[in-house]
């Protein structure tokens, strides 16, 4: 079963891909292991992060302390 586009959030912000501006997006846990988080300078988060996947064409914004709210498509 696939999952459902949805529009995103934060706050009231919409959130678009930055790549081709498309709107609608499916949402994934991503696991992020300590080297990637040092990287990011995350270390003090946990160790996953919400992965908006665009629609359109396929890229991947992450958001690691999300305040994303979402409306199905």
């Amino acid at each position: 079963m696939g999952q459902r586009a949805m529009r995103v959030f934060v706050g009231n912000q919409q959130v678009h891909c930055p790549f081709c501006r498309y709107h609608l997006f499916t949402r994934r846990e991503i696991k992020l292991d300590g080297t990637g988080l040092s990287f990011l300078g995350l270390d003090w988060s946990t160790k996953s992060a919400t992965g908006l996947i665009c629609g359109q064409c396929g890229y991947v914004q992450m958001f690691c302390e999300p305040r994303l709210r979402v409306e199905t498509a």
